[in-house]
């Protein structure tokens, strides 16, 4: 007989379900789901999440395939690599890397990389994707392993460092980085205008993907990366950007959430995500209409349930 087994992926809800203070601020049908299900404890990133829902062997590398799967970034000749515009803040005797929500234009990212340019014209050449995302396409493959800069983030840089034969190399070229765009003159107008420089690049995202064809009878949920992994693993007839369906057929079903925002009032949006996903999911449990449901939490791990296991009174 066809199953139909479902997994909801909830970004932003580590911080949640993590502590136990917030236990009474979880609405009932997600204490429901959290408290019939076997938790499975995985510090595994959203990115990396996305990427072995995907591939077709888990991603245990240091480093993300970014790359492979970015439209348009490959060539007749060329390896190309991230090399993304960040901010390394001391932090007493470490440094702490942030990429996100820094405002940059694309202007500013012009002359950044001017700046930048003359340290790299013996490796390769910095080109402008977005104004927060740049690529770096060089000759030849280095022989290193970066780490992906989504599972860095807010994190100290020392234990990410690049490592391999090439390692001395990239780090005297990162810092000669910072120290050419110390003084930089975009720098100092974003300082004069509040807002953090530009103090670093992160060198990432190199690898090769094997996608997994086929392997999703619908996929939900909007994302810049999950779109992306749709394209290359040609699921694009399964995919649809509308998260808030929950009826599902007999099958294999993805559904990524809005992930949440802890900075506002995540209550609220706890609420609506309870009210209109968590309660059609554990209704349809309750019916048997799904035989598996597996609500992942990004750096945090996995809730597992059956409708068998709605009836688990020790819990």
């Amino acid at each position: 007989m066809a199953k139909t087994e479902v997994t909801v992926i909830m970004p932003g809800m580590a911080a949640i379900v993590s502590q136990a203070i917030n236990r009474d601020a979880i609405p009932p049908y997600l204490t429901k789901l959290i408290d019939k299900s076997r938790l499975m404890p995985k510090d595994v990133g959203l990115s990396r999440c996305l990427f072995n829902h995907f591939s077709q062997t888990p991603l245990v590398g240091s480093d993300l395939p970014m790359t492979d799967i970015t439209p348009g970034q490959k060539q007749a000749q060329g390896f190309i690599i991230k090399a993304d515009p960040c901010y390394l803040h001391p932090d007493r005797d470490r440094l702490l890397l942030f990429s996100k929500g820094l405002d940059l234009t694309e202007q500013e990212s012009v002359e950044l990389i001017a700046e930048i340019q003359p340290l790299l014209d013996d490796l390769g050449v910095l080109s402008l994707q977005s104004a927060d995302s740049w690529t770096l396409t060089l000759a030849q493959q280095p022989s290193i392993d970066f780490s992906a800069l989504d599972e860095v983030e807010g994190k100290t840089v020392e234990s990410n460092l690049p490592s391999g034969e090439d390692r001395r190399q990239w780090l005297t070229l990162w810092n000669e980085i910072q120290m050419q765009l110390y003084n930089a003159e975009v720098n100092t107008r974003r300082i004069e205008n509040k807002q953090l420089p530009i103090n670093s690049l992160w060198f990432w995202g190199q690898g090769s993907f094997e996608p997994m064809n086929d392997n999703w009878t619908s996929i939900k949920g909007q994302s810049p990366l999950l779109a992306q992994l749709v394209d290359k693993t040609d699921q694009g007839s399964q995919y649809s950007a509308n998260d808030t369906l929950f009826q599902f057929s007999k099958g294999r079903h993805l559904c990524l959430l809005e992930g949440l925002n802890t900075e506002l009032d995540w209550q609220a949006q706890l609420q609506d995500l309870d009210k209109n996903v968590f309660e059609p999911l554990w209704r349809q449990l309750s019916k048997t209409a799904i035989s598996k449901l597996i609500l992942q939490v990004p750096d945090f791990g996995e809730y597992h349930l059956t409708p068998f296991s709605r009836w688990r009174f020790w819990t």
